[in-house]
């Protein structure tokens, strides 16, 4: 049937200039000055793989007959780049010759002379604001009075064609994507040649009409036309080439998981198998800078075999000057280049698109329009067959909700801090075959607390070094290279980071920590690390408090064992702060409004809410007091902690838990604490 469609086609283009014919052979002699002509009309290789396609489609139970019980039909396309082409071809493929097609967007005519044989096609790629289902509903209606053939093309015929057409549908054919068996049809029919299928290869991902249009031409062999499709997929591959697979990323975490499902259903869509719509083709990914949110984007792309298409509000305003119709125009030009064909779209820095409910009287109009345009692009009327949309943000909590409501960014992953064994997976991934040579022991406990960004940093420092010396790269390049031209830290400086961290170990076992606690000391710093086992939404007034123990008690450690403290303490303070105010505001613990939540815990302002201040430093005292009391009651054990930490840098889970307990003795080596000590820990 695909090849008697084929047939049909080459029949209609000999009618007088179809506008979807392509004679190269009259161009040529046009700019030769001669007047010869092709003696065989050529046919464009987008139209040919529309009719192939469509014949595949209507193979189980073939078209129906051109006659007063024609259906109407819904041709169902599985990519906007799709409906141009199948609209050339359902007419004469259909109905035959001698049918004249009349569009659908004309407006409503008259049939009064049934001998003209006319049918109308309305084919919508939701390019045009026309596009709605409140349009051509008058045509449909006097069509089916006048008993006119009516066929609709569309990608997503609920947004885009006349809602009265699909009341009025008969009959739905959905045409499956581009694969080889079809690819291969097509170069046969336009070149002559048929090409093998073993060559096909990585031609077949490239779905764009246009591709085909102009990678294979008549005349010029199937050879040549593999070459030219190959040609097409590099360029689109250039965006991942240096991205990993998903399947080959670390540190991603809940993430990973999804992200390779949807690439097994990407492939089920690409067979046939499953609609688009049954895909979840939407994501927002979020954390903490360099953690890999645009990694995971491109390595997304990359395994499902697709081009990644990357933008931002800041891009489509610098566009041109900013004036609102500049952005919204880049940002439409934008989405529609993304339709043309499959791809993974990046928006990047989502939140810098705002929240509606939070904008400033001044810029409301500007930015709520920018808004409004985006969640269209998203799922409005235009739709996003066969378009993969990741959204990375470092705030998700300045997103405006109706961005993330189902059917929009509808999942949220958040990246965290990657753990040890997959900061030494990157290490060992980005050093490459060098890896082989090296031995890594001494590198991998200046990994914590970095991300994949400050590997990848890492490697290229440590390579730099050892090219500008003109050898080969070394251990100690690397260890160089982790400092990032930070000094090492003296040995006051030094024991005061260890005795903060020990401080924090120390907290989480005496109050019975389940989860992992390691503990580093870096020149950039120390950190402590634990994984709470509890879900949030679980914790209780009495697990905050105790929160708020373990987090002021490396403070409290120096305050016990050096006799004073320093500014390092800062973000402990911070954190302390905002735990306290979201228990006084927020989460329902206050001792006078314990049944109000006056705004979400990350939101809370305590200039703006002053009379808060007095409760909050009422639990941070009593939680610093306690801290203070546990500090000198392990004392022993915090001494054991810290002079372990400060002689090996590192202490896992294990190591830490025996000095705890005093099953294992530390190093007997001791130096007095520093003063005005900078801030180098978190935790």
């Amino acid at each position: 049937m695909a090849r008697a469609f084929v047939e049909a086609l080459r029949k209609e283009a000999a009618s007088p200039d179809p506008s979807w014919c392509l004679d190269e052979a009259e161009l040529d002699a046009l700019a030769l000055g001669r007047q010869e002509a092709s003696p065989m009309p050529r046919l464009a290789a987008d139209v040919v793989a529309a009719a192939v396609m469509l014949g595949r489609a209507f193979a189980p139970a073939g078209p129906p007959a051109a006659d007063d019980g024609f259906p109407v039909l819904l041709v169902r396309v599985s990519s906007p780049d799709w409906v141009e082409p199948m609209r050339c071809v359902v007419g004469p493929c259909l109905l035959g010759l001698g049918w004249r097609v009349r569009d659908g967007e004309g407006g409503r005519g008259a049939w009064n002379d049934r001998s003209r044989r006319e049918v109308v096609v309305f084919a919508r790629d939701g390019a045009s604001r026309e596009h709605r289902p409140d349009r051509g509903n008058e045509t449909v209606g006097a069509a089916v009075v006048a008993g006119v053939p009516l066929i609709g093309v569309a990608s997503d015929p609920a947004r885009t064609l006349p809602r009265d057409f699909l009341r009025a549908v008969d009959r739905e054919v959905l045409v499956a994507p581009l694969d080889a068996e079809v690819l291969s049809l097509v170069i046969e029919a336009v070149t002559g040649e048929v090409p093998p299928l073993a060559a096909l290869g990585d031609c077949v991902a490239v779905r764009a009409a246009a591709d085909l249009r102009l990678g294979i031409r008549p005349g010029r062999g199937a050879s040549e036309a593999l070459e030219r499709l190959g040609r097409s997929r590099q360029r689109e591959r250039k965006r991942t080439a240096n991205a990993p697979r998903l399947e080959d990323t670390l540190g991603l975490g809940a993430a990973r998981d999804w992200g390779l499902g949807l690439v097994a259903d990407l492939r089920s869509w690409q067979e046939g198998i499953i609609p688009f719509a049954a895909c979840e083709s939407a994501v927002l990914v979020s954390g903490p800078p360099g953690t890999g949110k645009t990694r995971f984007a491109a390595a997304l792309a990359r395994s499902a075999n697709l081009p990644l298409h990357p933008g931002s509000l800041a891009q489509w305003q610098g566009s041109r000057d900013g004036h609102l119709g500049h952005t919204l125009g880049a940002m439409r030009q934008f989405f529609e280049e993304a339709r043309r064909s499959p791809c993974v779209v990046l928006i990047d820095e989502l939140d810098s698109f705002g929240d509606r409910n939070t904008f400033s009287e001044h810029h409301r109009d500007y930015s709520s329009q920018v808004v409004n345009a985006l969640l269209e692009h998203l799922d409005g009327a235009v739709g996003r067959e066969g378009v993969v949309v990741v959204g990375t943000t470092n705030h998700p909590s300045r997103i405006d909700p109706a961005i993330l409501r189902s059917g929009r960014l509808e999942r949220h992953f958040r990246i965290e801090l990657p753990g040890l064994d997959a900061l030494t997976g990157m290490l060992v991934q980005y050093l490459g075959t060098d890896a082989d040579d090296l031995d890594l022991a001494p590198v991998v406990p200046l990994l914590r607390g970095m991300t994949g960004a400050d590997v990848e940093a890492l490697v290229r420092r440590a390579r730099g070094s050892a090219r500008r010396a003109g050898r080969t790269l070394t251990v100690d390049d690397i260890l160089a290279g982790s400092s990032d031209g930070t000094p090492a830290l003296g040995d006051g400086l030094r024991m005061r980071v260890a005795v903060h961290e020990a401080g924090h170990a120390v907290a989480l076992l005496a109050s019975g920590a389940s989860g992992p606690v390691t503990l580093s000391v870096a020149p950039t710093g120390g950190l402590t690390e634990h994984a709470l086992v509890d879900a949030y939404g679980a914790l209780t007034e009495g697990d905050f408090e105790r929160s708020l123990v373990m987090i002021l008690s490396g403070r409290a450690a120096e305050e016990v064992l050096l006799g004073d403290v320093s500014a390092g303490a800062v973000s402990d303070l911070a954190e302390a702060t905002r735990c306290a105010a979201a228990m006084e505001a927020s989460w329902g613990f206050s001792a006078d409004f314990p049944l109000l939540s006056l705004a979400p815990a990350q939101d809370i302002d305590l200039a703006r809410m002053p009379w808060l201040m007095r409760p909050v430093l009422e639990r941070l005292r009593l939680a610093y007091e306690r801290a203070c009391d546990l500090m000198r009651t392990e004392r022993l054990a915090l001494e054991r902690i810290a002079e372990a930490l400060f002689s090996t840098a590192y202490l896992d889970d294990a190591a830490t838990r025996a000095l705890f307990s005093g099953k294992a003795a530390s190093p007997r080596r001791r130096a007095g604490p520093g003063r005005g000590a900078r801030r180098t820990h978190d935790t």
